[in-house]
């Protein structure tokens, strides 16, 4: 790929990402924070003008909707209509506006998306908990879930940044420390979905694509955030060991499974993304060789070539993610797409 052809490409995707703010499988994606959330992220890295004032809109939407008890963006009972799932969510799925939410507020100065985010962080931190401090996802059960490092622990450590209250700086650290404490396979490498506390089990133990991602780009964000922490050599350690062996789970086309490590699992697109999104920015850390860009590089270039001429990424399992789910596009996909584009573009080829 030529570095013509991906600026033609992120255009498609970005006006697709843009104008496709519409229920899918019975619900809006604007109660779907966390999806949307990392859309808005991929948006707002590229900096063009028009998906900028579409991630004001919705954010501004995401705060005129805040909930008394904190949460952005409607954040009530969620239903994953497809797989008849049907939960509560704590203040942990709709702290994914946080990290965009922010950054508009560093972009605008607007008093009221701080205030905002603030109420935000209370709705998180007083969520129910587990006995050792993680913060569970949803009221019916305490249980972790891999994706909360990612969509809560960088929004914990910069709001902690902006508002120099280091409490919420040591919560997002000691966040992936339990969560890695419960979900990172010690002997793999690799991270499980969901841990559940009483009773002690696993209610989804795959070894899942973008659980993993979730796992590495949250260590990545809080390596970037906190370089010189106490901690920064257990981010460091956390990227390294689950980058290092996802990596050997890439497929010879470039994509990874949806299961990672289970041969007749299908290709996935929003897993692989991310991998090549975390590469080139785990190399700039020096957490990894460089040789890596190359298997990142195969990674965006094989989903790259599955964008459709609309702009939308196919080939994503949506929610809630794991073995046998239905595989379609997703908000988080077409974000994903654009930051690991964003993250490679110096390795593209003039």
């Amino acid at each position: 790929m030529k570095a013509q052809e991906l600026k033609t490409l992120v255009g498609r995707v970005t006006e697709f990402t843009v104008n496709h703010n519409a229920p899918r499988y019975g619900y809006n994606f604007e109660r779907d924070s966390w999806e949307k959330a990392i859309a808005m992220t991929g948006l707002q890295a590229w900096g063009d003008s028009d998906a900028l004032a579409a991630v004001q809109t919705w954010l501004d939407r995401a705060v005129a909707t805040q909930t008394s008890a904190g949460n952005l963006s409607y954040a009530n009972a969620f239903k994953a209509a497809e797989v008849g799932i049907d939960y509560t969510p704590t203040g942990s799925l709709s702290s994914s506006l946080g990290m965009p939410l922010l950054a508009l507020y560093e972009r605008t100065k607007r008093a009221e998306y701080l205030a905002a985010a603030e109420r935000q962080i209370e709705a998180l931190v007083n969520s129910p908990r587990t006995s050792d401090g993680g913060i569970a996802p949803r009221y019916e059960a305490l249980e972790l879930w891999i994706d909360s490092t990612y969509l809560t622990c960088p929004f914990l450590v910069k709001f902690g940044q902006i508002t120099n209250q280091e409490k919420y700086i040591q919560e997002g650290v000691n966040q992936l420390e339990v969560h890695v404490a419960h979900l990172l396979d010690e002997k793999a490498n690799l991270a499980r979905h969901m841990w559940c506390e009483v009773p002690n089990t696993f209610p989804q133990s795959t070894f899942w694509a973008r659980g993993c991602g979730w796992l590495f780009l949250a260590a990545i964000e809080l390596l970037e955030l906190l370089p010189t922490h106490p901690k920064a050599p257990f981010f460091r350690d956390i990227a390294v060991r689950t980058i290092t062996a996802m990596s050997q789970y890439q497929d010879a086309s470039g994509y990874f499974r949806n299961t990672l490590d289970d041969p007749t699992a299908k290709l996935e697109a929003s897993g692989t993304l991310m991998f090549a999104y975390a590469i080139p920015r785990a190399v700039e850390l020096g957490l990894i060789d460089n040789a890596l860009i190359a298997d990142a590089l195969r990674a965006f270039n094989v989903v790259a070539g599955s964008v459709e001429t609309s702009g939308k990424i196919p080939g994503v399992s949506v929610p809630p993610g794991g073995p046998n789910v239905t595989f379609d596009w997703a908000m988080f996909g077409q974000g994903f797409f654009l930051l690991a584009a964003k993250a490679l573009q110096p390795y593209i080829e003039e």
